[in-house]
Order: C-alpha cells, then structure tokens, then sequence
C-alpha cells in the first residue's frame, strides 16, 4: 500500500475509533449507571462555585422586598437570645428558616451574611440527599442536572418566579421546599434502576425532608405527606416497604401533632382565622397564565405521560405522578407570595426521561438520545436561571457603583440600588410641586417603597433610638417587619408577631406592647394599610399609656415616659383622632391614599 493510502487509512481508523469512543462516553453519560463519586464532585463543583459567588462580594446586595431580608434576620435575633417560636414570638411559619439565620450568626456574627450561610447549610444537606437519591435511579447526566438544579433553586438570591436580577433573599423557605419536595417525589415515583441497596435510607430521607417542610412551612409538608400514601396505590417499589412508609408517616405526623408543636399549629390556626388563607384565586390564576408558554408546558408533560401509559411504554405510576405534581404545585402557588413557576413539577421530565430509557434500553442511544436531550432542557433550563442570577449577583454586589452600602448598626454592609436622595424629606416637608411630581414617578418601585427609601427610613429610625437621649427598652414599629432590636443589637421584645403585612391580624394589645418602652410609627410605610390598621386598633390604649416624644422627617416617637414636658399625644394626630372616634378602622396616621377603604380589624386572641 502506498503511503499516501496507509495515512488515509489510518485516518479513517483514528475517526472510527474517535466516534466509538464518544459513542461511549454518550451513552455511559445518558443511560448507563452513575458513580456515586462523580456525581457528589460535579455537584460539589457546582455549589462550591454558587457558595462563592455569594459570599465572596463586598456587600449582600437587596434589589427588592428588603423588609423581607429583615424579617429574616429579625426572627433569627430572637432566636438568638433564646427566645421560644410561637411563645415568645408569633408566625405561621416554622422555625428551621429562622435557626438557619441564626446559625449564620456564628460565622459572620449579626450580619445579613447570616443568610446566605443558612441557605449554604441547606444546599449541602439538599446534595447530600440528592446524590445518593439520584444515582440509584439515573444516569450521571440526568443525576447531576437533578441534584444541581434542586441545589442551585435553594441557593439563588431572588424569589422563584421573581426575575433573576430580583435579589431580595425574600421567602427562603419556599425555594427550600420547593428543592425537598423534588427530592421526594423521585424517592416516591421512580424505582431505583441499578439494583443497589439503600431502599430503607430511602424512607429515612423521604422522612427527614417531611421534617423540613413540616418545620419550614406546613402546607408543603401536607403536600408531601399526601404523595406517600398515593405511591403506595401505584408504585410497586414502594408497597414492597409498605410497613417501612407506613411506620415513617405516622411518626412524622405523630409529631406534627404532638404537644410540643401545639403552639405552633395555634399560630398557624390563628393565621388562617386572620384571613392568612388566600381566596382570591381568580387573581392567581390570571398571574399565573401571564406566560402562557409555563403552563403549556406542565400540559404537555402531562399528556406525555398518559400517551405513554395508554402506549404500554410506561407504567401507571407515572401519568399519576405527572397530575399529583402539576396539580399540587399549582395549589402551593396560589397559596404564595408568588406568582408562577412550579420548580417540582420538572421531575415529570426525569420521569419520562427514565420511562424512554428503560423502552430503549436494547437499542441504547440509537433510539433515545434525542428525546433525553430534549427532556433535559427543561431542567436545565431553571439551572441556567439561577446560574444567571447567581453571576449577575456576584457581578452587581461587588460593585460600588449606582449602591448605597450601609455603613452602620447591624445591617453593616447591605447594599441597595442607589437613587436621588431628598425626595421623602421633600414629601415630609410639605415642599410639593410640579418638579417634585414628576420625580416621584421617574422611578417604577413595585412597593409603596423603593429599598432605598426603605433603608433610609430604618436607618434614620435607629439614628434616633440609638442617641442618648433615650434610655435602652423595648421598641415597637407600626409596619410590616420591626427590625429595630437586630439592628441596634438590643434584647428583643416578647410576644411580638414578627410580620404583621397582613392587616387582618392584629396582635392583642395587653401581649403587643407588654415589654415596649417605644412606639416609632412611620410616615412612609412598606404598607400602608398595615400601619392604618395597627394604628387605628392601638390608638386608645396609646393615648392612655405613652407620650409623644418627638417627630423626625419620616418618624413619629412615642414613649411610656415620654419627654420632661408630656404634651400627649396632640402633635401627631390631634384632627386625625377626631376622625378615629367616627370610624374605628379608618386611616389615623397619614397615608399615602387617605381615600381607600381600610380593611377590617381582627384580634387575636
């Protein structure tokens, strides 16, 4: 053979060879067994680098719903001195979010870095579970985008269904529970394939995720308990462990009744007496159908599975499992501060990608690869949203550029969009006009506040307390989020409700302000129906045991001592009390819209 044909040949070989070998690799990749190792380094890999891009910026910066960040941090400091949830301090949620925060202390001390160590903690324990979970039932690709997408969805600074560029750390726990109830549902509706042991760690994770959402908010943990007892109706690998299942729910729900969380479910019972229950469910709905092309897609995953089903390419298992996710996401959606997006619904795509993988299994990649692919990009496609937000964060937090950065009291280092200043001292000073009109509207916050303005109201807030004019004592704010103890690092009060946005509930009297030395009600609220409502419920027993203290650009003072002169309560309200006395529930303190109905009052008992 001439040498010009021996190099083609060898060519041709080093091709082939090259081909077979990619061959290979694709298939081990898509539908061959998983290593255990490689899946914890790819996943480690990728929450190394999102931990990363967290903690390694200058500043922890809030884009959005900043009193959401304080409400966090301010039940963590209760936390912190000890204090008991739902006895000395009342909310429908559970605990666990606020003990992340508060473990976050510890390394950072009282910082808003507390927060991204607790959603740290949350991941590695969301890879730990996740790993072992996926590789007994996919190949490495798919094991890996599962576990990085339910790491990276508890890791991601905006809300889910917020934009990326959302940064507002804003309801941890609901990305948290989103990520465990993925985790579940593969516990529950995929077999493992590979015929490894661990069915009993199964149920033990499957219990310890119930915990979680049980201790991070209840109407996930009713979400997920409700699917145990659906997998034994359709899923064989489970009704073999039916005793192992049944004993795991009636402990956890053994638990969720128990004694020790009678307080708990008293917040929450008292929550949905208040109107904490969401009815307006035309409203959520028309949010949630702003994107048609979201729902159009759970649809079609849907129908998937029941053409699967019908074709005998899949068991029954998986159309059930495909309904029970869609219809169960959709319920948590609308019982949330959100307005689309169901991250758990994205299992139905590891579902299906497993059902074609098993058909296939003869033919191997020949007759599978494209359909995986294509499954996969929608996973993948919420990887890569929080991977956006994740480096966008990293890029926009390390910037001191169009930032305001706190730089005193315990929200050191917080940063938020920069704006012209001066505007609510212009608004406080009566010194309207046209120019001042139109600077209102330059500016599009979805809030009744920007947090530029929000922070600058709290910091000027806390300027005020923190002088020595006053003595330390208990302080109460008449907005959503009191965050004035975490800040000044004051013992905080006992028997506060630490979010008070809606303004069906108001706390008793005789417990709200039982260890209040100061009441700071805010011109400019977050919401101002909240301070109408609180203020309109509070005004009597104001009048009758605190003292006007004195009056900043966007605060009112009052205290049980009050200033050397008392001269009550006349200067802040005086025509306006004569208004209270007409109508309980209307407006007492200045609003923004004097002319809107107020919502009814209810105390709790």
């Amino acid at each position: 053979m001439s040498p010009p044909a021996r190099i083609d040949a060898q060519r041709a070989d080093a091709s082939s060879f090259s081909q077979s070998g990619a061959s290979k690799l694709a298939t081990r990749l898509m539908v061959g067994e998983a290593s255990l190792t490689a899946l914890v380094v790819l996943a480690g890999v990728a929450l190394l680098a999102a931990a990363w891009a967290l903690l390694s910026p200058a500043h922890v910066f809030s884009r959005s719903k900043t009193w959401d960040l304080l409400f966090n941090l301010s039940a963590a400091w209760q936390f912190h001195y000890g204090h008991v949830p739902h006895v000395d301090f009342h909310d429908a949620l559970g605990w666990l979010n606020f003990w992340l925060t508060d473990a976050g202390f510890y390394f950072y001390g009282p910082s808003p870095r507390a927060i991204i160590v607790g959603s740290i903690i949350v991941a590695a324990a969301l890879l730990a579970a996740g790993c072992f979970v996926a590789w007994r039932r996919l190949p490495l690709l798919a094991s890996a985008l599962f576990v990085v997408f339910c790491c990276l969805i508890a890791l991601m600074p905006a809300n889910v269904g917020d934009p990326p560029n959302a940064y507002s750390f804003a309801m941890t726990y609901n990305r948290y529970c989103w990520s465990a109830l993925s985790i579940l549902a593969l516990i529950l509706f995929l077999p493992p394939s590979n015929g490894r042991r661990g069915d009993i760690a199964d149920v033990g994770i499957a219990g310890g995720l119930l915990l979680a959402m049980y201790y991070l908010k209840i109407s996930y943990f009713l979400v997920g308990l409700a699917a145990v007892p659906l997998a034994l109706l359709v899923c064989p690998h489970v009704r073999v462990l039916w005793r192992g299942w049944i004993v795991m729910a009636v402990l956890v729900t053994a638990n969720a009744l128990a004694p020790y969380n009678h307080a708990y479910l008293l917040d929450i019972l008292a929550a949905i007496k208040a109107g904490g229950v969401r009815h307006n469910f035309t409203f959520k709905l028309m949010q949630f159908f702003t994107n048609p092309a979201e729902p159009a897609i759970y649809l079609a995953g849907l129908v998937a599975a029941i053409w699967l089903w019908r074709s005998g390419a899949a068991p029954l298992r998986l159309p059930v499992a495909a309904a029970y996710l869609i219809g169960s996401g959709v319920a948590l959606v609308l019982q949330n501060a959100q307005e689309t997006g169901i991250p758990a619904a994205m299992v139905i795509a590891f579902l299906i990608y497993d059902a074609l993988r098993q058909r296939s299994a003869s033919t191997r990649l020949q007759g599978v690869a494209a359909a995986p692919l294509l499954l996969l990009a929608f996973p993948l496609a919420y990887i890569a949203t929080s991977a956006l937000s994740l480096v966008a964060y990293r890029i926009n937090a390390d910037s001191d550029k169009m930032v305001q950065v706190v730089d005193r009291t315990n929200l050191k280092g917080l940063a938020v969009p920069a704006e012209p200043d001066g505007l609510l001292a212009a608004f406080a000073a009566g010194n309207g006009g046209y120019a001042l009109f139109n600077r209102s509207r330059a500016v599009f916050p979805q809030h009744e506040l920007s947090p530029f303005e929000y922070v600058q109201t709290i910091l000027e807030a806390a300027d005020l307390m923190a002088g020595k004019r006053y003595r330390r004592g208990g302080i109460a704010l008449l907005d959503q989020v009191n965050p004035m103890a975490f800040m000044l690092g004051l013992p905080p009060v006992r028997g506060v409700n630490l979010w008070l946005g809606d303004t069906h509930e108001v706390p008793p009297v005789e417990r709200f302000f039982a260890d209040v030395d100061y009441v700071l009600i805010p011109k400019f609220s977050t919401h101002s129906p909240t301070t109408d409502v609180l203020a309109a419920a509070y005004t009597p027993f104001l009048e009758q045991h605190f003292l006007y203290s004195e009056e900043r650009p966007s605060w009112f003072l009052l205290s049980r001592d009050g200033p050397a002169q008392p001269v009550g309560l006349a200067p802040i309200s005086g025509r306006l009390r004569r208004k209270a006395a007409r109508s309980p529930v209307e407006p007492i303190w200045p609003s923004f819209d004097s002319q809107k109905d107020s919502p009814t009052v209810k105390t709790l008992q």
